[in-house]
């Protein structure tokens, strides 16, 4: 769904969403050259951005650009049938004329989003100088208001909660500005994007011989990852992906945090911080300096042993730079990630060897 940002009408008024501008545009082609994507009806509006995991992968140093959607863009100004928005002359003699005479009471909002007579003229001027001048409005995907962030023309007024301001202007054609993405969700496409694998585990002991693979009751097992950095965030537990708009100086960075390993079994369980988690187990190790779990009885009722989940939570926030340089941020939804494998535990008498 669109939302149009016509003066008078409640749902310009009622619009509230975030948005940040962009400097650069880069729109997938189109066959009909509209730009737009493709879409037709300005839906299709994508924004270039380069995301950066610190888990690798990309192009080369971490990164690959992709497209997200646009939030808002600028389109011609359609809605008022005979009137020329490319002739800024009879442009501004209806405008005045006709239509601002009724932007009272209820339709009072609608004053705020056309800028003042200066630029009714200074339209005028440069199309007398030869320019080809278009006046154009804000079209946005959603509920996003354009002027929250600042996608608009400058001027910001309070009216009834809502934040609005200059959402209709002339540019010369084709130079209006370039569509915006929604800050937050750069961020939440940026936490779906990010690369956090699952935890691959190894273990210590594993018996030999007629224990082939096992370990004992009640005696420490060593449990580790074997993919620290990718799994666990490495010792702090952390993770981030940047993601930034191609061209431009609007930026949201997603940073994940764990607390670290849970080892979960029918038989035993721990949970392990990640200093913990990724220490592999060496010859002589005291069992405190790693992530253990002491099975309480054997797993003589499953066949290739104890299901054993190894999994993390991840918490998400996000913080980013708008347009305008102020700083912006906030909670995103968690992530979790789990692994399932078999353990054999045995009950005997035999020695477990430990492997060298």
């Amino acid at each position: 769904m669109r939302v149009r940002f016509r003066l008078g009408t409640a749902a310009a008024c009622a619009a509230a969403a975030l948005l940040v501008p962009t400097t650069a545009l880069a729109l997938p082609p189109d066959d009909d050259g509209s730009g737009d994507g493709g879409g037709g009806d300005g839906s299709g509006y994508s924004v270039e951005v380069r995301f950066t995991d610190d888990g690798g992968g990309g192009d080369g140093d971490g990164g690959y650009t992709d497209y997200v959607p646009a939030a808002c863009w600028w389109v011609p100004i359609d809605y008022w049938p005979g009137i020329d928005p490319s002739d800024p002359e009879e442009f501004k003699e209806y405008f005045y004329e006709e239509v601002y005479p009724l932007l009272r009471g209820h339709a009072e909002a609608g004053q705020i989003a056309w800028p003042d007579m200066d630029v009714f003229d200074w339209a005028i001027e440069l199309h007398e100088d030869g320019h080809d001048v278009m006046w154009y409005e804000i079209e946005c995907r959603d509920s996003h208001n354009p002027t929250e962030l600042g996608y608009n023309m400058g001027g910001e007024t309070e009216y009834y909660g809502e934040t609005l301001g200059i959402t209709n202007h002339p540019f010369i054609l084709g130079e209006q500005p370039e569509p915006g993405v929604d800050p937050e969700e750069l961020a939440e496409e940026a936490r779906d994007r990010m690369v956090i694998e699952e935890p691959e585990i190894e273990r210590n002991p594993k018996g030999t011989g007629t224990l082939a693979g096992a370990t004992l009751v009640n005696l420490p097992t060593w449990f580790w990852a074997t993919n620290p950095e990718e799994s666990i965030g490495g010792p702090d537990g952390e993770r981030t992906i940047r993601a930034e708009v191609v061209g431009g100086d609007v930026w949201a960075e997603v940073t994940a945090r764990t607390d670290g390993l849970s080892i979960a079994s029918p038989a035993g369980s721990t949970f392990c911080e990640p200093a913990l988690a990724i220490v592999e187990w060496t010859p002589g190790a005291d069992d405190s300096a790693g992530c253990t779990v002491e099975f309480s009885k054997a797993s003589v009722q499953y066949a290739e042993g104890y299901p054993v989940a190894a999994s993390t939570e991840w918490s998400a926030t996000w913080e980013g730079v708008l347009e305008n340089g102020e700083q912006v941020g906030g909670d995103l939804e968690p992530l979790a990630r789990e692994i399932t494998v078999d353990v054999p535990v045995a009950e005997s008498q035999a020695t477990v060897r430990q492997s060298d």
